[in-house]
């Protein structure tokens, strides 16, 4: 790791949400690759050609629905986690 390497995940903190929260319908993905360019925290990865959110999102997901927003083919669901869980903002 050098000097310029930043832990984006350390600088969160999330309460894991116990229900998904966002899901990919895979006969909608075209492969645009939209969701991982926009990703802030990389939590989508290509594989197959179609788009594949990481198991532990629900870890690291900072709910900007960014992903959600730049699918121009309505293959991304996103909806809030439920109250009490998602990200915790303690700065700012």
């Amino acid at each position: 790791m050098d000097e310029y390497h930043l832990n984006k995940r350390g600088l969160i903190n999330v309460i894991e949400s116990p229900v998904d929260f966002i899901s990919v319908d895979h006969a909608k993905c075209m492969g645009c690759k939209n969701c991982v360019i926009i990703c802030g925290m990389d939590l989508w990865k290509m594989r197959g050609g179609k788009a594949m959110l990481r198991p532990d999102y629900k870890k690291f997901c900072t709910e900007c629905a960014s992903c959600y927003t730049v699918c121009d083919f309505d293959a991304i669901e996103f909806t809030f986690p439920p109250g009490g869980y998602g990200i915790a903002y303690e700065r700012g």
